[in-house]
């Protein structure tokens, strides 16, 4: 492997290789759009897609050895741990909820105490379609998400 190949992202610190694939048009544009949903618009999205992709076909295969001990848990996963916190605070998940419920929630189902984590999810969150802002009408940062303080819940599990 040559030494150009080795990178070492600046913000976590580990290692990474770069490479190229060649993959149909078709299927790249399709991951590309639902990372983006998924992930948010911000740049990384293809690569967490392609290392959650990469770690599940490793633990279906080779059933664990050199794949994560613990893969990321899918985005509906994490949603509907959400929604459950939230029915138990509030008996129900009604079609709206102030924010700082759901900033609640996701701090503790997922153990995140800054504040752009939690904003972060409730970016996720809605580039997928499952919630809406009542406050603020564009939403493009995650920060953005400091203004509103009302959400609307699109799909209460999923």
């Amino acid at each position: 492997m040559s030494r150009r190949s080795i990178y070492v992202c600046k913000t976590t610190g580990v290692e990474k290789v770069r490479t190229t694939v060649t993959i149909r048009r078709d299927l790249y544009e399709k991951v590309i759009e639902l990372a983006h949903r998924v992930y948010g618009l911000q740049r990384g999205a293809l690569e967490r897609a392609i290392e959650d992709a990469l770690e599940m076909w490793l633990m279906h295969h080779v059933g664990g050895a050199g794949a994560a001990a613990n893969p990321r848990a899918p985005l509906k996963e994490r949603y509907n741990a959400v929604m459950e916190c939230i029915e138990e605070e509030l008996g129900t998940v009604p079609a709206t909820v102030p924010q700082i419920h759901l900033e609640r929630c996701i701090a503790d189902r997922f153990n995140v105490k800054d504040e752009r984590s939690i904003l972060g999810w409730i970016h996720r969150f809605y580039m997928a379609g499952l919630i809406k802002p009542l406050t603020i009408e564009r939403v493009l940062r995650p920060r953005d998400w400091k203004r509103n303080t009302a959400v609307e819940i699109v799909a209460k599990r999923v």
